[in-house]
């Protein structure tokens, strides 16, 4: 239990740090270990990563996910809301007639 609440934790962290990993899974499993391992996961083959997580001290791509959507049921404004129009679009409309 208390692995999983260090990894609620940092996945809080990530949520906050990059946006972008609140909709992509695998964004956010990316930031996560390459955070939080001794090496670059990003430079290893998936093959590798998937297969030998375990020996580097990390949790599963399963256990991740879980934790972002416990994360983001406590902290709704870190959710995979739908991303808004930017506010400074103008629109014009001509009516002819």
């Amino acid at each position: 239990m208390n692995q999983s609440k260090t990894v609620e934790n940092r996945v809080l962290e990530i949520l906050k740090d990059c946006p972008r990993s609140r909709y992509d899974d695998m964004l956010l499993i990316l930031h996560y270990y390459n955070r939080y391992s001794y090496m670059r996961v990003g430079e290893l083959p998936l093959e590798d990563i998937v297969f030998n997580y375990k020996l580097y001290g990390l949790p599963c791509f399963e256990t991740i996910r879980r934790a972002r959507q416990r994360v983001q049921s406590v902290f709704p404004e870190l959710s995979r809301n739908p991303q808004q129009k930017p506010q400074d679009c103008i629109s014009v409309v001509i009516n002819i007639g």
